[in-house]
C-alpha cells in the first residue's frame, strides 16, 4: 500500500517542481504600442523578455483597434513603452486606463522626452502629430530610462543591458549625426500626405506641408492652393504611405508633375528605416 501512495507523492512533487520551473522560465512580457518601438526593447533586453506590439506594422494608429488576443497579452504586462502623446488614441482610450488601475506595473513614455528632461510637460506635437518615434532624439532619451526601468525588471540581466544601452545610444548618436549631415543646416520644406514627420522635420529645422487638411482629404479649393504653392515651389516628390487614403497625394502629383514616393514611419527595423526616411527627405526637400 506505501508504493503508490508514494508514487502518487513523487508525481505530484515532480509536477509542482516543473510548474514552478516554467513560472520561473516565462520571460516578463514589455507591451509596446507601435513596431518601431520594439526594436528598441529587443536591442536592450534581447531574449529575456516577451515584446508584444499593439499596433502592427501597415495600420493606421489613429484608427486601429486591437484585437482580443492583444488585450489579453497587454494584461500580462510587467513594462509598458508607450508613446504617451495625448492625439494617440489607442493609448487614451486602452493603454492609459489600464496603467491608472496597476500602478505596479512600470511606464516609459516617449512623450516625456519631447523636450529632452523625463518628466517635463510634453511640448505640443507639430501639427497634432503623434509620431514621436520618428524623431531619434525622443528615441535616444526614451532608450536611456528604458534600459534603468528594463534593468530593474531584469536584476539578473542588469549589467548585460547596461552594456547594450551603450552600443544602442552609439548607433542612435551615430543616426543624428548622419541624418543631420543630409537634412539640417539649411532648412527646407516637403510635402506629405499624412502629417507623420513633423517631430523628424522640427529636429532639423524642416518644414513639413501635409495634403490632409485636419485629418481629412483636402477640399477642391484647399488642393487648388497646395497645387499653386506646389508650382511655384518646384516639388518634384510627392511623400505618401502605405496605411492613408493617397487620393489626395495622386492628384497633387499628377497637376506638378511630382513622383511620389512612399515612407512607412511604422516599419518594424527602425533604426535602418530612418535611415530610409532621411535619404527619401533629402531627395524631396526643397531649398531656399
Amino acid at each position: 500500500m506505501r508504493r503508490p501512495l508514494l508514487a502518487r507523492s513523487l508525481v505530484w512533487v515532480l509536477a509542482g517542481t516543473v510548474a514552478a520551473v516554467s513560472a520561473r522560465a516565462a520571460p516578463p512580457v514589455v507591451a509596446v504600442s507601435v513596431a518601431p518601438q520594439r526594436e528598441i526593447v529587443a536591442r536592450l533586453a534581447g531574449d529575456a523578455v516577451e515584446i508584444v506590439t499593439l499596433v502592427p506594422p501597415g495600420t493606421d494608429v489613429e484608427t486601429f483597434a486591437p484585437s482580443v488576443q492583444q488585450i489579453a497579452a497587454l494584461e500580462r504586462a510587467a513594462l509598458v513603452f508607450r508613446v504617451g502623446d495625448p492625439a494617440f488614441t489607442l493609448e487614451a482610450r486602452l493603454v492609459d486606463p489600464w496603467l491608472e488601475r496597476r500602478r505596479h506595473v512600470a511606464s516609459v513614455a516617449l512623450a516625456d522626452h519631447v523636450r529632452g528632461q523625463p518628466g517635463s510637460a510634453p511640448a505640443a506635437a507639430p501639427h497634432g502629430d503623434p509620431h514621436l518615434w520618428v524623431s531619434p532624439r525622443i528615441v535616444r532619451g526614451a532608450a536611456a530610462e528604458l534600459a534603468v526601468r528594463l534593468a530593474r525588471l531584469l536584476p539578473g540581466e542588469a549589467a548585460a543591458i547596461r552594456t547594450r544601452a551603450v552600443g544602442l545610444d552609439a548607433d542612435i548618436a551615430g543616426l543624428q549625426a548622419r541624418l543631420a549631415e543630409r537634412l539640417g543646416g539649411r532648412g527646407g520644406r516637403f510635402l506629405i500626405d499624412h502629417p507623420s514627420l513633423g517631430h523628424l522635420a522640427r529636429d532639423y529645422g524642416l518644414e513639413q506641408i501635409a495634403i490632409e487638411h485636419e485629418g481629412k482629404e483636402p477640399t477642391p479649393g484647399q488642393l487648388a492652393r497646395l497645387v499653386a504653392r506646389a508650382r511655384r515651389d518646384k516639388f518634384r516628390i510627392v511623400l505618401t504611405q502605405r496605411s492613408v487614403s493617397r487620393r489626395g497625394a495622386e492628384v497633387l502629383a499628377r497637376e506638378i508633375d511630382a513622383e511620389l514616393v512612399e515612407v512607412d514611419p511604422l516599419a518594424p527595423d527602425w533604426l535602418a528605416n530612418m535611415e530610409r526616411i532621411g535619404a527619401i527627405l533629402a531627395r524631396a526637400l526643397v531649398r531656399e
